[in-house]
């Protein structure tokens, strides 16, 4: 299996797709757009098997699941994708699943939450753009910099249930210029991420070069 990249590049819609697609995430309205082979392929929780079976036909490297709130939507996307491996030939069991959210989780240790309900989870994705669509929210951060209580707890519960699931946790940055950006990542990883999602190919390189060493 390929080593998780320590960056996830969330494309927008109208972002053009690199040509180094490891850690990229695409979303599934894009994937006969060009040559997607390596890149992670994002869909919703109401993907269909169609969705599925055009990502791995596509080569995708993973599936990253948006919207991911309980345990249940980990193994609705789990079976499909046994289906969907079964239609194209490939390898029970061989894609790996990253789940997104905007941090509204079920306690860690609850029954409804991501321990033991797939061994198809590669990790656990905090995106800060959605909870803010979530919430209505027209800041994230203090005027100090510091994450405002809603966003820093949303942060802490997908630290803490990455953990219980034993599964790596990313972290997510998307509006800090390059000092504040290394800072970020520097904490992040003191605090137990193992990564970070970004937005920019310039956010990408900053966060593999801090999360190497």
């Amino acid at each position: 299996m390929t080593p998780l990249p320590r960056a996830l590049l969330a494309l927008a819609p109208d972002q053009p797709i690199p040509l180094a697609r490891h850690g990229v995430l695409i979303p599934s309205g894009r994937i006969g757009e060009t040559d997607i082979r390596g890149a992670i392929v994002m869909v919703e929780t109401d993907s269909d098997i169609a969705t599925l079976q055009m990502a791995l036909a596509a080569s995708a490297s993973m599936i990253a699941l948006r919207g991911y709130r309980t345990g249940a939507d980990l193994q609705r996307l789990a079976t499909l994708l046994c289906v969907a491996e079964a239609e194209c030939g490939c390898p029970e069991g061989s894609t790996s699943i990253l789940a997104m959210t905007d941090g509204l989780l079920p306690a860690p240790a609850a029954r409804e939450s991501l321990a033991e309900k797939s061994k198809r989870l590669a990790g656990l994705v905090w995106d800060q753009r959605a909870l803010a669509l979530t919430l209505g929210a027209r800041r994230t951060r203090t005027e100090a910099g510091e994450w405002t209580p809603s966003f820093t707890s949303a942060r802490a519960a997908t630290l803490l249930t990455a953990a219980a699931a034993r599964v790596p946790a990313y972290d997510s940055v998307f509006d800090l210029d390059d000092d504040a950006l290394a800072q970020a990542c520097r904490q992040s990883r003191a605090e137990g991420f193992f990564g970070q999602l970004t937005a920019t190919e310039t956010q990408t390189a900053v966060v593999e070069a801090l999360y190497a060493g």
